[in-house]
């Protein structure tokens, strides 16, 4: 691919619904112009299990109608463990790779490039001084036009798969901000526990981006979380998910984009979900709702309580 480039990322490392022109009883709060948006898509693909250089086309594919189709695209979200699909986890272990310098981190930076946007996907990540089915981690990284911005491995992992036995938890949750925009990354189960994501918008995050494989039936349950997640902590939170039918499991509900207000923004563009995003929502929607970032009692950031 044309214009591949290596190096240290622009993105500044901060920390180691409603959408445009809805109608509603808030309104009034909202007619001041809008200075910054752009439009977020996840991408709720179906790889190929073990098949790294297929899923890496097909991303590249999707990607890329995304931005003929949004010449404004500026954040593209794939599904958890995307490059080798979410799979015969006892196998994954065969197609980890190292978060800096693997073939699929090279991949999507020279795409990123290409086409002036960012890109958040699952891998498993092979950790330094590590061989065999040990040291792997169901990771994720985001990657911009200069390379790679942040790498977040998953902290909480299921219990009712082989994912605890087979994967390393994380512990760090990496903030950063590129193109004026605070965003972090988080994978699938993690959007079950309020804190992560709490932690994530304590340290500055408006974006929260969180690759997926939610299986069926709880994809109800898949959704809810993605919008109380956002609606915790008035932030936008964009996740995919891997769909498709598997041999140990079914994945068949679509990630979407939610607001501040903890609503459902994007439309469904066949395999891809679609929504402008104001960068000056978050603030305004404190302002209106009250912020769930202050302690009523103290009148303090709750980052200062805890």
């Amino acid at each position: 691919m044309a214009n591949q480039r290596r190096g240290v990322s622009v993105a500044q490392v901060i920390h180691g619904g409603f959408g445009l022109g809805d109608s509603g009883t808030a309104d009034a709060m909202f007619l001041a112009p809008v200075l910054q948006t752009y439009t977020v898509a996840t991408l709720n693909l179906s790889p190929e299990p073990g098949e790294v250089e297929g899923n890496l086309l097909l991303a590249e594919r999707a990607i890329t109608e995304a931005k003929h189709a949004h010449s404004d695209l500026k954040w593209a979200v794939l599904p958890e463990l995307f490059t080798s699909g979410y799979s015969d986890l006892t196998l994954v272990h065969r197609n980890a790779e190292d978060a800096q310098r693997g073939v699929s981190v090279r991949f999507f930076t020279s795409l990123a490039c290409d086409l002036g946007l960012y890109v958040a996907y699952g891998f498993p990540e092979r950790l330094p001084g590590t061989v065999g089915a040990a040291g792997v981690s169901d990771s994720a990284n985001l990657v911009g036009p200069d390379g790679l911005a942040l790498t977040y491995r998953k902290r909480h992992l299921v219990r009712t798969t082989l994912e605890y036995h087979v994967f390393v938890p994380g512990t760090d949750l990496p903030v950063v901000e590129a193109d004026g925009v605070r965003v972090a990354c988080i994978i699938c189960w993690d959007l079950g526990f309020p804190e992560v994501a709490r932690k994530a918008a304590l340290a500055g995050a408006d974006l929260i981006l969180a690759p997926a494989s939610w299986r069926a039936p709880w994809g109800l349950q898949y959704e809810l979380s993605c919008a109380a997640r956002a609606l915790d902590n008035a932030i936008y939170l964009a996740s995919a998910n891997q769909l498709g039918v598997y041999p140990e499991a079914r994945f068949d509900t679509p990630g979407h984009i939610y607001g501040p207000d903890g609503l459902r923004l994007s439309t469904a563009e066949d395999e891809r979900s679609v929504s402008k995003v104001d960068h000056n929502a978050s603030k305004r929607w404190r302002t209106l709702y009250g912020s769930t970032l202050i302690d009523d009692i103290e009148h303090t950031p709750l980052e200062v309580c805890l």
